[in-house]
């Protein structure tokens, strides 16, 4: 049970002193929050006579929400020669530490304007989907698309409305993603798809024609509403390549002869 405790551990733990002192550590608060590890590691403290140091424990509490605390615990004498023995134990909130390192991880591997994967995090996903599709002997399918005439919209209504128009097709592309599919950007109005677990090639060419009947859809932005087609390229692993390098590259150049056959379709990768 709790016999000391300092102000600040009042305040992080929302605690009354007469609610503390004299009460199981794990039961305060009227249970508010809950560290189910921590019994366990108290106990081992005092049957082994053990220590744990900057040990992370994440719980609820019923005002305040989820937050994370840094333990510190050892076991020592409670006076020389004492046959008794008490846990000092030190209590942290990291919570805003660990958010923004949390934020932090998130900008390093996402688009800063739609959220999306970034080309780091894509590439680390297509190449866990290719393992996984050696293993099983699978197929993998690579799309690779852009906004056909985005600049237009971009030097006529300005940037801004571009950028309207850039997050409202991320949300779009990732409607229509299935569970295990990515979508990222890789700059500018240029989308990039990985659709694992390919059994048959049907399975990507019904990819891409809803990714061509949701964009003939018209975006609302403001009071004016756009129809904005895309192109689409498709590379298949591992006819058309087998690693996370040449199978973007081949559906990149596959959509540039979707958009030199007249642009609003899709063509898969042709080797030369």
């Amino acid at each position: 049970m709790v016999i000391l405790a300092n102000h600040s551990f009042y305040g992080t733990f929302m605690v009354k002193p007469e609610e503390t002192v004299g009460q199981l550590i794990y039961d305060l608060g009227n249970k508010q929050w809950d560290i189910p590890k921590l019994r366990e590691l108290l106990e081992d403290i005092l049957s082994e006579r053990t220590a744990f140091d900057y040990y992370e424990v994440e719980h609820n509490f019923a005002t305040i929400g989820r937050r994370t605390r840094l333990l510190n615990a050892r076991q020592i004498e409670q006076g020389m020669g004492s046959k008794e023995w008490i846990i000092l134990l030190a209590i942290e909130d990291i919570t805003a530490r660990k958010q923004s390192e949390e934020k932090i991880r998130h900008m390093a591997f996402h688009d800063s304007l739609t959220g999306l994967p970034n080309r780091e995090l894509f590439s680390d996903r297509l190449n866990i989907a290719l393992i996984q599709a050696k293993r099983n002997k699978m197929q993998v399918g690579v799309i690779m698309l852009d906004l056909d005439h985005f600049k237009d919209v971009n030097d006529t209504l300005g940037h801004n409305v571009g950028d309207i128009l850039l997050k409202a097709a991320a949300k779009r592309l990732s409607g229509i993603l299935r569970k295990g599919d990515t979508v990222a950007r890789f700059g500018g109005d240029e989308f990039v798809m990985v659709v694992p677990d390919l059994k048959v090639i049907e399975g990507i060419i019904e990819v891409a024609h809803k990714i061509i009947d949701r964009f003939h859809k018209p975006f609302l932005i403001d009071t004016n509403q756009f129809i904005v087609t895309v192109s689409i390229g498709i590379a298949v692993y591992p006819n058309d390549g087998i690693d996370e390098v040449n199978l973007p590259k081949n559906a990149d150049i596959a959509m540039y002869q979707a958009k030199k056959a007249g642009r609003a379709q899709y063509m898969f990768y042709e080797k030369a």
